[in-house]
């Protein structure tokens, strides 16, 4: 008689990468996607072969319609527990110009619309509460100049 071992299951998180873009007042780029509820920052999936770098390039081109030059280290990396496990990279797109503003283009198929929010008022009614506690890292990492990593149960 064979004695079957069983082996636990190995985690299996969804990686995405999102960016954080700033007008020359200091406040967060946040878009609204329009299937799910929550503002989020522009983002998305990591593709097959796609390093988080290439996709944070990738889903600022096609949310926002715009080519930005991304810091390469991410400010924050973040494992978001739960049934839909996800590792977040969060990277820093720096300042828009008034140009690189008016050149935003809504990808009409995932986002309704975008605005600029002062970081001190976003809250858990703005941002989902497991995002916002990520967000808050973020800022202090981008405040002080080193990357950081979190873990945040669903």
């Amino acid at each position: 008689m064979n004695d079957i071992v069983a082996t636990p299951a190995h985690a299996m998180p969804v990686p995405s990468a999102g960016v954080l873009c700033f007008n020359p007042a200091g406040h967060l780029l946040l878009v609204n996607p329009t299937y799910k509820p929550g503002w989020n920052l522009p983002g998305g999936r990591i593709d097959h072969g796609e390093s988080p770098h290439q996709a944070a390039v990738r889903e600022v081109r096609e949310e926002l319609g715009l080519d930005l030059p991304i810091a390469p280290v991410p400010l924050v990396v973040a494992w978001v527990a739960g049934p839909s496990a996800r590792v977040l990279f969060l990277f820093d797109a720096g300042v828009l110009t008034a140009e690189q503003q008016a050149a935003i283009r809504l990808q009409a198929s995932e986002l309704s619309e975008y605005a600029f929010y002062p970081t001190a008022t976003i809250d858990t009614s703005i941002a989902p509460p497991g995002l916002h506690n990520v967000l808050l890292l973020a800022l202090a990492a981008r405040e002080n100049g080193r990357p950081a990593y979190i873990e945040v149960t669903g």
